[in-house]
């Protein structure tokens, strides 16, 4: 019971330091509109906008680890899980409007977006062929 108790701990002391992680990123200044990383292209888009994809992918896989707490057992939970980091993920790129050594894309924001449904569809894949093996 207490190695349970203690990996559920630090999956979730886990997921609030990559919050926190994804916020510094969104807040400090570290990538301004002159930056040489909005000129490289990867498959014809922009490596900034396939980064902002890849960084927001985890969101969902930590709603998945913990099976005390797995979101996907129900569709409800899931949907509300999916909800709320799709708010997350578009607040953290419109904080940037206001501050005046980052800029607003709204193109980032979509890859934010984008990057948490990815992350919804391969857990979903998971969770669903999973199902299927404890079945058998």
């Amino acid at each position: 019971m207490i190695v349970l108790f203690q990996s559920f701990v630090v999956r979730w002391k886990l997921f609030y330091r990559y919050i926190f992680f994804l916020v510094l990123l969104s807040v400090l200044p570290i990538n301004n509109a002159g930056s040489s990383i909005n000129h490289i292209f990867v498959v014809s888009i922009r490596l900034d906008y396939f980064l902002h994809c890849l960084v927001y992918v985890p969101l969902a896989v930590f709603t998945w680890f913990d099976k005390e707490i797995n979101t996907f057992r129900t569709p409800v939970k899931a949907f509300g899980w999916l909800i709320i980091l799709l708010i997350f993920a578009v607040i953290t790129e419109w904080i940037q409007y206001f501050l005046p050594y980052r800029t607003f894309n709204i193109n980032d924001m979509i890859a934010n977006t984008f990057g948490v449904m990815i992350g919804f569809v391969l857990i979903t894949l998971l969770c669903s062929k999973t199902s299927v093996i404890q079945q058998q």
